[in-house]
């Protein structure tokens, strides 16, 4: 049986799950425009993220950073609760998203959260479910905050490396980071890296979860998002995570987050009912 609820914040969302059996059918790769703090209170999981596998067992926290291609995988029949955190870089002030998101490029894995005192901080911000409006978010956005200063304070010396599960696409997508503002196409990627084309781009499919020119796109989005949140300006944001023309980018932007690039600046905007 499989129990779901979700709670919402404004820009925050609390995710609720216990299940004896997930009921997914092998792995399933998404992407959402949220951070996550995934927490596994009881159970287990694989987590693969853009290549990189994950192993999540009982007191294990996972911070998974915006725009990440995600997949996993449940051992069928088997009991796991588990709690996760959203939220959009927007939740943030200006400070801390000129921090945390600089810093949290890459996914932070944690065993033993206790230990770290990890799980207390998430118990904080689900307590704040019961308060007042205008006292939650204030509460969840300081609590959220905490704790990301805790998580940071960690990972150097207590996070858990990844299994990188191919180099070869690991070089991909390190080069695709590090070129966003340059042309990018199968055909650049192919001979780069001499590969395939075809080989390539299945090889891409298969370990990261979705085509490698959606990829980029995606990617190319969540910079553009990252530098208009930092106060460059709408049309510079596009051209310089690669975008060659600003309808291009405006469809695009929209059609992910759910609205224009322009409301991403508006401090009072409720994003709980943007599709995830």
């Amino acid at each position: 049986m499989y129990k779901y609820r979700v709670s919402s914040m404004g820009r925050m969302y609390l995710y609720y799950a216990e299940s004896d059996d997930e009921g997914l059918d092998g792995r399933y790769s998404h992407i959402h425009k949220e951070f996550e703090i995934y927490y596994m209170m009881d159970g287990e999981v694989e987590i693969i993220l853009e290549g990189k596998k994950f192993f999540i067992v009982s007191d294990s926290l996972l911070l998974i950073p915006s725009n990440c291609f995600h997949q996993w995988e449940y051992p069928p029949g088997r009991i796991h609760r588990r709690i996760s955190i959203h939220f959009l870089p927007e939740f943030l002030d200006k400070l801390e998203r000129y921090y945390f998101l600089s810093e949290f490029t890459e996914p932070v894995h944690f065993l033993n959260g206790s230990l770290h005192k990890l799980n207390s901080f998430i118990q904080t911000i689900a307590e704040c479910e019961v308060y007042e409006e205008t006292i939650q978010k204030i509460a969840a956005k300081a609590r959220l905050s905490s704790l990301l200063s805790q998580i940071h304070f960690l990972k150097s010396n207590n996070s858990v490396k990844p299994v990188v599960l191919d180099e070869r696409i690991r070089q991909v997508i390190v080069y695709i980071g590090e070129h966003l503002q340059e042309e990018l196409s199968l055909d650049i990627l192919a001979d780069k890296f001499a590969i395939n084309k075809n080989h390539l781009n299945v090889l891409f499919h298969k370990v990261i979860g979705t085509p490698i020119m959606k990829y980029v796109t995606t990617k190319r989005l969540g910079f553009a998002q990252q530098e208009i949140l930092s106060g460059t300006r709408f049309n510079e944001a596009a051209y310089n995570a690669g975008f060659k023309d600003y309808t291009t980018f405006f469809r695009a932007y929209k059609s992910f987050y759910g609205y224009p690039p322009s409301e991403a600046l508006i401090s009072g905007i409720d994003f709980s009912d943007t599709k995830s």
